[in-house]
């Protein structure tokens, strides 16, 4: 499951656990494989719930979408499996999260979703590439500035999941042919 040793927590024993089934539908590995600090997994329980999980400027189809197209940029099998699931968890609709992932550009998702994707991409792979003309493109694809911030938060959080799960060697919760994102 991971490269650490697992610290075994039910949702009894660690209340944290059954606040993640609930924002998630499982408890991902992400988490368990993290219990020799539970300090943590609760600082980044408070992070992850106000920037993805609650409603905010974006909806959650957006802020899924932004998670999913940053993390198969960062070639995180972990992330995309896990979120192609929450996805599908959470009954929202739209083209095959997989597809998101790999080629948000081919689906049928709206041209400023496919703008705020572009973004989010370009951010996560090239952050310094990413200037007041590609905020001013958000602007007028008719996104607001606190669309635009909630927008790049989910990249760094998306980005800090990535990272974590490779770090930690964390395995993916579910077996997704369509996702196998090979590391150069």
């Amino acid at each position: 499951m991971s490269y650490l040793r697992y610290v075994p927590l039910d949702e009894a024993e660690y209340p944290a656990f059954a606040e993640i089934r609930q924002a998630f539908g499982f408890i991902p590995n992400f988490f368990r494989v993290q219990t020799a600090r539970r300090d943590l997994i609760e600082a980044e329980l408070g992070l992850v719930g106000s920037v993805l999980v609650k409603e905010g400027a974006l909806t959650r189809r957006q802020k899924e979408y932004i998670f999913l197209v940053c993390s198969a940029a960062n070639l995180s099998t972990y992330c995309v499996t896990a979120h192609c699931e929450i996805v599908r968890m959470l009954g929202l609709k739209g083209p095959e999260p997989e597809d998101v992932a790999i080629d948000h550009a081919s689906t049928d998702i709206p041209e400023a979703d496919k703008t705020l994707l572009d973004f989010a991409r370009t951010l996560s792979l090239r952050p310094t590439a990413v200037g007041a003309k590609d905020i001013d493109g958000l602007r007028q694809a008719g996104f607001t500035d606190a669309q635009i911030l909630e927008a790049v938060l989910v990249v760094g959080v998306a980005k800090f999941a990535n990272f974590t799960a490779f770090g930690l060697g964390t395995v993916p919760d579910f077996d997704n042919p369509k996702v196998n994102l090979q590391r150069p």
